[in-house]
């Protein structure tokens, strides 16, 4: 490949990114800036404000059986 060949590919490969960085630049969504506010909670909403019974269990013990089937 002559070196006037390589020249014109380099030329036109660096026109077409800078092409590309144009574009990627209009296309982005536009930022907003941080006001240093928090945002809402936002968990199932289905357990919005219901109140969870977070109650003593009955008896203060973890269960563990030996095996299957035992008690």
């Amino acid at each position: 490949m002559s070196l006037t060949k390589l020249l014109a590919l380099g030329t036109i490969g660096f026109i077409a990114y800078r092409a590309w960085q144009r574009h990627q630049e209009t296309s982005m969504p536009v930022r907003q800036a941080d006001d240093g506010s928090r945002t809402t909670p936002h968990g199932d909403p289905i357990l919005v404000g219901e109140q969870i019974d977070i109650s003593e269990p009955a008896r203060p013990a973890a269960h563990a059986s030996r095996s299957f089937g035992e008690e």
